[in-house]
């Protein structure tokens, strides 16, 4: 974690006040696209695991917290509501994994380059989050997720169109959660022929 906010504080993003840090996202910006639009090239991804609740029963996915670089070294809140926050189309039920969740491991890559990669050992536990958004935002409820902390950084994505992949392994059950989403980058203004 500690190594994660020195990379973001290279960036000229100011650390949080406190961790864990609850920013609240507009509920459309969080998409299971596998197509997304940014605005210019300072957008990276942050692989995470996402919890979230459907008809009383919680789940996991992968999710990437997509963040404009840029923006976020101005407002950490602006930054982290100025990209779709990417979602996996399929999910497991938390409790199948809650005996085991130190074991889960966390990846991106962009082609054949790795972008990050870590246990989620090293973030705080599901349990601590989840106490933590009922203590700050109420229960976990029906259509509510969040995401739950990233692992380091190696290396950023390319400048540019990029795909990215993110996956949550389950080595104890040999499983995992793969979505792959492109990035594609609008420019701020059309240009004019000539």
């Amino acid at each position: 974690m500690q190594r994660h906010i020195a990379r973001m504080a290279e960036l000229g993003v100011t650390p949080p006040p406190h961790v864990p840090m609850l920013y609240p996202l507009m509920p459309t910006l969080v998409t299971n696209a596998t197509d997304i639009g940014v605005i210019g090239v300072d957008s990276t991804p942050e692989v995470e695991a996402v919890v979230f609740s459907w008809k009383g029963t919680d789940y996991v996915t992968v999710g990437s917290d997509h963040t404009d670089r840029r923006i976020e070294a101005a407002s950490s809140l602006q930054g982290k509501n100025s990209c779709p926050k990417v979602t996996g189309t399929t999910a497991w039920l938390l409790a199948e994994v809650l005996d085991h969740w130190d074991a889960l491991q966390l990846r991106a890559t962009c082609g054949d380059v790795l972008l990050q990669e870590g246990g989620v050992a090293n973030l705080l536990s599901v349990q601590t989050l989840m106490d933590f958004v009922a203590r700050h935002d109420g229960a976990l409820s029906d259509g509510r997720l969040f995401f739950g902390g990233t692992v380091p950084t190696l290396t950023s994505p390319p400048k540019g169109r990029t795909t990215i992949t993110l996956e949550l392994r389950d080595p104890v059950r040999n499983r995992a959660l793969t979505h792959a989403y492109t990035v594609h980058i609008f420019e701020e203004y059309f240009r004019a022929p000539g």
